[in-house]
């Protein structure tokens, strides 16, 4: 497809006889595009892709990658006629139709917005077209039209989902309140755990149809492991006695509320472009919809954009529900950018406004533990889980970390105790199964039980090369070194390029006499870049050989015995 382009934007030039310079200034902007898309940077892709379509102003897929990434960067209305001349030559063209749409419900021109989606059919966003639709039919003030166009969506459990959702803000914007309960428990029964804006427009529902003690219990059934700040905000408001107000009010603030949803469903790696361009939509709609500049922020950095990231985080006012979350996110981006004692500082200060909340220390000890500081990293989990009302199976991370702290300290007997308390939270928990019986295993202990718990783990996660790679290290230092190349070669397989990994199956192929292949399995880990302490034994094995190395070890001279690949940490969510 990009050579396709390629030709065909190059063509066009030669056609139209304009001179090499202008085409390969064509071509240039084009490849520049391309690269700044494929490392995720939105704002020069839009720089080029519209350098390159104003010196092809008729090709329709330049047009295409310019608006959307110029609506990805946040240019809306740069953007806005980039897709009236893309639906010009493309009238059913999905992304400008419906950059077109929001522009028009953003002035109030709802009519053109309803009529515009409505003649698209069910081939233009066959949900989100149908719910942006309603809420243009809200805006003209036909609120029966807005319930038909909801109720015309199909019965498969997403559409259910939004379709319920969207159904009850609407009947709530209109004061319908014991319809909106209705509409959002049609909602609620298509999914397991209620995401909490949908929770949030419940309770809110509730409580306003004078169910003040259903309300509570909708506020209270939090997603995450400590709870979401808008519903603890709407219960402390319902505590309060205060009254409550709906999430949604304007067809604006609804279509809003329909493009951020849409892009936390499409925010994975595949459709992050497509994700980032809803919520910047959904925030040119309504630019007070903090969650969605959170997502911005969330979206951005997964794409490595930290410093870009960091400036959403910021645009997060501080009276925002979100503004803890905001800030504990800024940190990290700041860590990334190499910037951690401004990190550090940003969560001390956090963590001085906000003295009864565990997030912010948990924020600080996962900070500290990535810089390595061992006893402060302790310090701040500790802190932590003081703060901590109750311990759920939410919580064996927060335990496995500082398990990981200690360990890492060389103060065992608390690190051993913290695994065990993370596995008493969850049992099966793979990582911590892991972590603590290849600790077991360096230290001679338990060598059954720390054996039976690297198989549970590798049964648990088969596919994690890290984990592979524990369980053929341990059997190596356990003396099977046929089954230790067995799992070490499986775990090579998995995690092809990971320094430790290869240089581990380099030792047990020595050990069973395969020196050739021994050898090209150091030179291979010597390529990944390893420790320096690890670069420095490998070297030292291809020089003399792995028998010398273990009896200068044995008489301690020389490098000490390359450590396991590391599990990577869990999601702290």
């Amino acid at each position: 497809m990009i050579a396709n382009v390629l030709a065909a934007t190059a063509v066009a030039a030669c056609l139209a006889g304009g001179p090499a310079a202008a085409r390969e200034t064509l071509t240039g902007s084009y490849l520049a595009a391309r690269h700044a898309h494929n490392l995720n940077d939105v704002e020069a892709a839009a720089r080029y892709f519209s350098a390159a379509l104003r010196r092809d102003r008729d090709n329709p897929r330049l047009m295409e990658h310019a608006a959307l990434n110029l609506i990805a960067a946040g240019r809306i209305d740069a953007a806005e006629p980039i897709a009236a001349r893309l639906v010009d030559a493309d009238p059913a063209n999905r992304i400008g139709n419906l950059s077109l749409a929001v522009a028009e419900i953003a002035a109030g021109d709802f009519a053109r917005a309803r009529g515009r989606l409505a003649d698209r059919g069910d081939g233009f966003y066959p949900l989100l077209g149908r719910l942006i639709e309603a809420w243009a039919a809200f805006g003209e003030g036909d609120l029966a039209g807005a319930e038909a166009t909801l109720a015309s969506l199909d019965d498969r459990t997403v559409f259910r989902l939004f379709s319920g959702y969207h159904l009850g803000l609407v009947r709530s914007a209109a004061g319908d309140h014991a319809g909106a309960v209705e509409a959002f428990e049609t909602a609620l029964g298509a999914v397991g755990a209620p995401p909490p804006r949908l929770a949030a427009a419940y309770g809110i529902a509730l409580e306003r149809a004078g169910r003040p003690t259903d309300a509570a219990r909708a506020f209270d059934d939090g997603p995450t492991p400590f709870g979401d700040p808008l519903l603890a905000a709407e219960r402390a408001r319902l505590q309060a006695g205060n009254p409550p107000a709906v999430l949604v009010e304007t067809a604006a603030e609804g279509a809003a509320e329909a493009l951020h949803g849409f892009a936390g469903v499409f925010g994975g790696e595949s459709g992050r472009r497509l994700a980032l361009a809803y919520a910047r939509l959904a925030l040119h709609l309504r630019p007070d919809l903090d969650v969605a500049t959170l997502l911005v922020g969330e979206l951005l950095r997964a794409d490595g954009q930290h410093a870009s990231a960091l400036a959403a985080f910021n645009a997060v006012p501080e009276d925002s529900k979100h503004a803890s979350r905001a800030r504990i996110a800024a940190a990290g981006e700041l860590l990334d950018l190499g910037r951690a004692a401004e990190a550090i500082e940003g969560l001390e200060a956090l963590i001085a406004a906000e003295p009864e909340a565990p997030q912010p220390r948990i924020a600080l000890g996962d900070l500290l533990r990535r810089e390595q500081a061992w006893e402060p990293c302790i310090d701040a989990y500790a802190a932590a889980i003081d703060l901590l009302d109750g311990l759920g199976i939410e919580n064996w991370a927060l335990f496995y970390q500082r398990g990981i702290c200690h360990e890492r300290a060389g103060v065992w007997d608390p690190a051993e105790a913290d695994f065990r308390r993370a596995l008493a939270l969850e049992p099966d928990q793979p990582l911590v199964l892991n972590y603590l019986g290849y600790s077991l295993v360096e230290l001679r202990r338990n060598l059954d039980e720390a054996k039976a718990m690297i198989k549970r783990a590798v049964e648990l996660r088969p596919d994690d090369g890290y984990i592979t790679d524990s369980l053929g290290w341990v059997l190596y230092r356990l003396g099977d070194y046929e089954g230790a190349v067995e799992w070490l070669e499986k775990a090579v397989a998995l995690a092809p390029v990971d320094p430790v990994i290869n240089d581990h199956l380099g030792d047990a192929l020595w050990m069973v006499g395969r020196r050739v292949e021994a050898e090209f399995q150091w030179r291979r880990a010597r390529s990944f870049d390893p420790e320096p302490d690890d670069l420095a034994r490998i070297k030292r094995k291809l020089d003399v050989g792995l028998d010398v190395v273990l009896l200068e070890e044995a008489k301690g001279v020389g490098s000490t015995v390359a450590a396991p690949a590391d599990a990577p940490a869990p999601n702290d969510g």
